[in-house]
């Protein structure tokens, strides 16, 4: 662990969002005070996203289906991390191996683009890591393509994750400490205030050390500051700035084999083989991962934003952002059943050295044009990733393996083993080297016809450079290559106002994707372009008394996908393709004064619509790996009226979905239950939590596409104590 520097305070971004954590307790009331729930208890159609326009528009003016998520909300539905808070909303589904934590699909593809505070990286798809929620304000979900608003790697959709930040408005002092099941404990506190006259700070740590006791040796221990400073430095000009600081480390679990079912004393349903292997209840505990292993990252953010107001209409806005991370990975991935009873594994250290600049300089005018309610948007974006990776496998041969073979049932499973025997052979010890510079810019306009009518529009040009060496140790060779991409993206959009609380929409955006990570861009995938998306998509949004709910339609279709040639299948090239189409309904409920009732459904189709693997074999109508095409989640709240008491649950439901994309190991689908009890003691709010109530034994992810899948925790509980000041 990296101390950090007591100078490392600093900063932060615009003014806080929807004030909330610091009105949570209210000690004069009896109970629980509903007036601050009021995000919990709708869609919050009427707040602004900065996620999903940068022209200041409200849910129902956008048209697109966006999803937010408050603090109160992921604390009342017990999220712990961003995975967990993610996973209760519409459409989103899964949670990837240690390698990439944060791997959710979301309308029927896995490619989602991450964001912190507004702010991207290229290759966010290994860059993400797990981390507390207890330091964001909200996170904000933008459904669907979106290379309009963020660049390349938008075809799912947009997550924002936006952290507490200082509003001199919104004080609050606020801490929480929680213990739960095998010894998980997570501790947090949260500071605020005024500073001057013009002045606010924010400052906000957690600590959770997580336990997944029903697994063998998977821990999590995650640490977390974010800090924020913001104040006037002329009429008009606020500067903004930030410091933040994480870091995680811990044990990892990378999947559960499959074994024969014939060799199987208790067999179990979480998957359906063609050849019948199973998970077997007797090593659904095991961790097969070596004893030693090493899981962790380090990341410092740090961030200045000066914001202008030059006239009335007219605002400027640049912002600043530096980031280093550090990654490490020592571990055996992989762990496939040998008969007559053993699990042979392969060894991996990988580690990252990043550093990434961005600068954006934007303008923004909000007025009239022949008449009519006018927004625009102008701006440009540069930035630069230096991205230094060194990759150590083992080579899986004969000998190899039964070094590093252990017992099915066995109780140790070893530890790294560093003979350099194991690694020999092209390809097992490379470094590699990544230069990502990317230039854009970018336009967004609403207009406004008529009352009650609104169209949005947006271009944005991207240009990205990519170099890349490979030093190869085993063969003592070095190659160097690099290649150019440019996109144009494009956004045609309209809202009607059907009355004041109802309006329809539709949207046409495209997106762009890298033919692998740029980060690990080989020379003969450089060779292609970007694969390309687009999406159509109408929807509704009601207000209705007690009642708010939307509905989403759409169809997502991707070309230019990585396929093998039908007349050649040596031949690799990209003319494969893939789509998606579906529906998503989310509504929120206040039945009465105490009982609110929340949800979502999304079901969709998602398939290859071309595509040629190695062999010859066509992937034409199977399911793209990791993507269940029926989620849906139903939250009740029921608030005593004498009793200051709280009592929640949830209910998951996840269908079925595939490992690979021969559709041959399927991850059946589950229903999960989680229940909590919530009582107001004078200062604290105490919660007893049960998440997994029934103790379901599922699936959540794919471990390796053949051989093994990600068990999900079994049932656990959780005492918390949330404190306001």
């Amino acid at each position: 662990m990296t101390p950090l520097k007591r100078s490392a305070v600093a900063l932060a971004a615009a003014a806080a969002l929807q004030g909330g954590l610091a009105q949570t307790v209210e000690a004069e009331l009896p109970s629980v005070d509903i007036r601050t729930g009021q995000d919990r208890d709708s869609l919050q159609l009427d707040n602004k996203s900065s996620s999903a326009s940068r022209l200041g528009l409200t849910l129902r003016e956008t048209p697109a289906s966006v999803e937010i998520l408050s603090q109160d909300l992921m604390q009342e539905r017990g999220a712990r991390t961003l995975s967990e808070a993610l996973r209760s909303t519409a459409g989103m589904a899964g949670g990837g191996p240690p390698s990439s934590p944060t791997t959710l699909s979301l309308r029927g593809f896995t490619n989602v683009l991450y964001l912190y505070d507004g702010v991207r990286m290229s290759g966010a798809g290994v860059t993400n890591r797990v981390e507390d929620t207890w330091n964001y304000e909200r996170i904000e979900v933008l459904k669907g393509p979106a290379s309009v608003l963020q660049g390349d790697s938008a075809i799912g959709g947009i997550v924002n994750f936006q952290a507490k930040r200082p509003d001199r408005h919104n004080p609050g002092r606020e801490a929480l400490l929680s213990y739960g099941s095998y010894g998980s404990t997570r501790a947090a506190v949260g500071l605020g205030g005024a500073v001057g006259e013009t002045g606010a700070y924010r400052l906000d740590y957690s600590r959770n050390d997580t336990r997944v006791g029903t697994i063998a040796r998977n821990s999590e221990q995650l640490e977390h500051l974010t800090t924020g400073l913001s104040f006037d430095v002329a009429r008009a000009t606020r500067l903004d700035l930030s410091f933040d600081y994480s870091r995680d480390e811990g044990h990892a679990y990378w999947g559960t084999p499959l074994i024969p079912g014939s060799l199987s004393t208790q067999p179990t349903s979480v998957v359906s083989t063609p050849d019948g292997r199973v998970i077997d209840r007797r090593i659904a505990q095991r961790n097969y991962n070596v004893l030693d292993d090493r899981n962790g990252s380090e990341a410092y953010w740090l961030r200045a934003r000066v914001t202008s107001r030059v006239t009335p209409e007219w605002t400027l806005r640049n912002e600043f952002t530096a980031n280093k991370v550090d990654r490490l990975w020592r571990n055996s991935e992989s762990a496939v059943f040998s008969a007559p009873g053993s699990i042979t594994r392969d060894q991996t250290q990988i580690a990252h050295d990043q550093h990434y600049l961005s600068n954006r300089l934007d303008a923004s005018h909000e007025g009239r044009l022949a008449g009519m309610a006018h927004k625009l948007v102008l701006g440009g974006e540069v930035s630069k990733t230096d991205f230094d990776n060194t990759r150590r496998f083992s080579n899986g041969s004969a000998s190899t393996n039964a070094a590093l073979q252990v017992p099915l049932l066995g109780t140790s499973t070893g530890y790294y083993n560093d003979d350099p025997a194991l690694m020999a052979g092209g390809g097992n010890r490379t470094n590699f080297t990544a230069d990502v510079r990317s230039t854009s810019v970018f336009a967004e306009s609403s207009l406004k016809p008529a009352a009650g009518w609104t169209l949005v529009g947006g271009l944005r040009h991207d240009r990205v450079d990519v170099d890349r060496s490979v030093t190869d140790l085993n063969l003592g060779s070095f190659a160097a290559f690099g290649t150019k991409y440019t996109s144009n993206s494009v956004r045609l959009g309209t809202v009607y106002d059907l009355s004041a609380a109802s309006s329809v929409y539709a949207q046409y955006t495209n997106a762009t994707i890298p033919v692998g990570s740029l980060f690990l861009l080989s020379a003969g995938n450089a060779a292609f372009p970007q694969s390309k998306g687009k999406q159509f998509e109408v929807g509704f949004k009601q207000s209705a008394g007690e009642v708010e709910w939307t509905a989403a339609a759409y169809h997502i279709s991707l070309d230019n996908v990585l396929s093998r040639d039908a007349n050649n299948a040596n031949l690799t090239v990209n003319n494969g393709s893939q789509s998606s189409r579906g529906v998503e309904l989310s509504a929120a409920w206040r039945a009465t004064k105490q009982l609110t009732l929340s949800g979502n459904v999304a079901a969709l189709d998602a398939r290859f619509d071309s595509l040629v693997e190695a062999g010859g074999v066509s992937r034409v109508g199977n399911t793209p790996p990791n993507v269940p095409e029926r989620v849906a989640n139903l939250f009740a709240n029921y608030r005593f009226k004498e009793v200051p008491l709280d009592l929640y649950l949830s209910i998951n439901h996840t269908g079925p979905m595939y490992t690979d994309n021969a559709n041959q190991i399927r991850i059946n689908g589950h229903t999960t239950a989680d229940i909590a009890a919530s009582y107001r003691l004078k200062p604290a709010l105490l919660t007893l939590r049960v998440r997994n109530l029934t103790d379901k034994l599922y699936a959540s992810y794919a471990g390796r596409a053949t051989s093994q899948v990600l068990l999900a925790p079994g049932r656990t509980l959780e005492l918390s104590a949330k404190f306001d000041f």
